[in-house]
């Protein structure tokens, strides 16, 4: 399954295993609405983690390709810095701010969806696949008034 790397808007990136960018996306929403953030298929991934003295995973590292591709995508101004010019670099990318791309925005299918979206800021995809579930869900259990045959 691909791996896709996002880029927040706070500086910060997840990687997330999915089928397609749309699925990525909604995985992401456990930790915000990736609508219209940078988002990547990376061609390789290798993670490293030591288990920690509280029982815990703890990242130890990552693979020198992967580390590679995250900041080409996310961090380009971290690409090749040197000596006291790093501070200056790190500073530049946290004032980077990627704004949500709103032209890649899709509003929802229905009017319930666009308030559930503005009300939760979940991905069109999910919500529109929610709403679509329910309304099936009623329509099978919907009983019409009158004559039944």
């Amino acid at each position: 399954m691909p791996n896709f790397l996002c880029r927040w808007p706070n500086c910060d990136c997840s990687i997330v295993s999915a089928r397609t960018e749309v699925e990525a996306i909604e995985h992401l929403d456990e930790v915000a609405n990736a609508e219209g953030c940078p988002i990547t298929q990376l061609s390789q991934l290798q993670l490293h983690f030591t288990l920690a003295d509280d029982g815990r995973l703890a990242l130890e590292g990552m693979g020198e390709a992967t580390e590679d591709e995250i900041f080409e995508f996310c961090y380009p101004e971290l690409d090749h810095p040197l000596g006291n010019d790093l501070a200056s670099a790190v500073n530049r990318e946290r004032d980077r701010v990627h704004a949500v791309d709103q032209a890649f925005l899709k509003a929802p299918e229905t009017e319930l969806g666009q308030t559930a979206k503005r009300q939760l800021d979940m991905p069109t995809t999910l919500v529109d696949r929610i709403v679509s579930t329910a309304a099936k869900q009623r329509l099978k259990s919907f009983k019409p008034r009158g004559n039944p045959s």
